[in-house]
């Protein structure tokens, strides 16, 4: 009877927890009742069996001494007190299962209730970063073309893993990375390589993180920083500062914020501050500089800020150095091993007018023509490719410094003409979208055909650098093409590194 009671009120249990509980929480207190009441059943079979074998002990005894059935009773009695402890102690210990059950279901179906539905900006956010809260690192400008541009972006990638924020792909033209530009990161970079180089970092396009602001029904609080290169003595350099550290910025006025395209990004920007390289530091310590930044940025309410926008107009890196080179798109090293094969083997040669002097531009140009023949003769290279930042596309230089160009320029392009040499026009580079309207500013200035140029310098058999007073001696662009032919030498048989004429 007690056993029934017991058995009756763990059904009640049961069927309760299976309105509330998940199927596979049922399920687990449909096993747990099925199992007691197979251990009842055969613990009352086995009462059962003790009493019906009592009973017939008991008989067959009766015609022994009076002593003895009530010794062998006792006994049996005492069985049947075993089995039913027995009985008892099982469905004791099944009785924590079942309320642990419904327990956990409970405590289930609580945390299910309280977690509340996603809000339309959360939404947007899962939508964007795959996170319930983005944030983001924004890059948007830079003064330097692509060559130390390309140095500065891979840069921020120590921030970006220090801080455990996205990086924006800011947009590129003009041989520049600024947000201001029209065409996507992807055209002078593969995104993909990069990615790989830094696999640990998010990437996110301008595109895409515009769209982002656009959709969001609250605006994203945004952080402004400003790197600042002082003792410079040129635009570059505001509001100077001694030492190094970090200071108060100003607040942009609309007028800022349109000259580098702020204004179409819909963003609350709630703080400025600046990081100031000092006029008094000589050597800047580009790592304390490093912890300088992500420390002050990671202190809230900077570090709860969905956006930390970057407007960086040192010219110098300020952060450690990234040897790495980002990786060009492959729209363009499919463009630059076109050429190399047409021209193979040949001499290359970098001219650099804008920092030589104007009135030895017909000397320089006459030299160069001699150094050239004298190598062509002596290796047998007739090819000649040539890159400059002169004119060769219109009346705009190749260069977006190079301002004053005189007619001892253009006498020296003249005099050059005793040599044939190719250049990334006569060799029709980017001829698919060069006569397109989209790409016309870009071809008509510096611009992607200074990354073609670059390349296809650095796979030269011989390559020729303006002397000095001719021309720039040293720059990062040329840096980079000393740099890769060393590393090529050995591999591709060059002639030389570099020489100048």
């Amino acid at each position: 009877m007690f056993e029934n009671l017991l058995l009756w009120n763990f059904v009640n249990i049961g069927l309760k927890l299976k309105e509330q509980a998940s199927t596979e929480s049922a399920k687990e207190i449909l096993n747990v009742y099925n199992t007691i009441q197979e251990n009842t059943t055969n613990s009352s079979l086995e009462i059962l069996n003790v009493y019906n074998t009592t009973r017939e002990n008991t008989t067959n005894l009766s015609l022994e001494i009076h002593n003895t059935p009530r010794e062998n009773t006792t006994k049996s009695t005492l069985k049947i007190l075993d089995v039913y402890n027995t009985t008892q102690e099982n469905t004791t210990n099944s009785s924590p299962k079942i309320f642990n059950a419904y327990n956990t279901t409970q405590e289930n179906t609580i945390n299910s209730s309280l977690e509340a539905p996603l809000t339309e900006d959360e939404k947007i956010n899962m939508k964007y970063c795959q996170e319930k809260t983005c944030k983001f690192v924004f890059p948007y400008y830079h003064p330097e073309q692509e060559t130390r541009a390309n140095i500065h972006t891979r840069s921020y990638t120590q921030l970006a893993r220090s801080l455990n924020r996205t990086i924006v792909l800011t947009n590129v033209g003009n041989s520049r990375v600024q947000a201001c530009f029209p065409y996507p990161f992807d055209f002078y970079y593969d995104i993909k390589a990069f990615q790989k180089q830094y696999p640990d970092i998010r990437f996110i396009t301008q595109e895409k993180f515009f769209k982002w602001t656009q959709e969001r029904k609250i605006k994203p609080i945004a952080q402004h920083s400003q790197m600042i290169q002082d003792g410079r003595h040129d635009s570059l350099s505001l509001r100077e500062k001694k030492f190094k550290g970090l200071y108060k910025g100003v607040e942009m006025s609309r007028r800022e914020k349109k000259k580098y395209c702020l204004d179409k990004f819909d963003l609350n920007i709630t703080d400025y501050k600046e990081f100031h390289t000092g006029i008094e530091i000589k050597e800047l310590n580009q790592k304390a500089m490093l912890n300088l930044v992500t420390n002050t940025l990671k202190i809230p309410p900077i570090a709860e800020s969905e956006v930390i926008m970057i407007l960086n107009t040192s010219p110098k890196e300020m952060l450690p150095k990234i040897n790495k080179v980002i990786p060009y798109s492959p729209h363009i090293i499919k463009q630059t091993k076109s050429i190399i094969k047409k021209l193979k083997p040949y001499i290359a040669i970098h001219w650099r007018m804008e920092q030589g002097n104007p009135r030895l531009m017909p000397q320089c140009a006459k030299r160069l023509v001699k150094e050239v023949k004298k190598i062509q003769k002596k290796y047998g290279i007739k090819n000649v490719y040539f890159a400059t930042d002169f004119p060769l596309n219109g009346d705009k230089a190749q260069s977006q410094t190079f301002h004053k160009i005189s007619k001892f320029h253009k006498k020296s392009i003249e005099i050059l003409e005793h040599i044939k040499f190719d250049t990334w026009i006569s060799l029709d580079g980017f001829s698919q979208i060069r006569n397109n309207s989209k790409y016309e500013k870009e071809f008509k200035g510096s611009g992607i055909q200074g990354i073609l140029d670059k390349l296809v310098c650095i796979n030269a058999k011989y390559f020729l650098k303006g002397p000095e007073g001719c021309a720039r001696t040293s720059s990062t662009f040329t840096g980079i093409i000393v740099n890769e032919r060393t590393k090529l030498k050995k591999k591709c048989d060059l002639i030389n590194i570099v020489s100048s004429w």
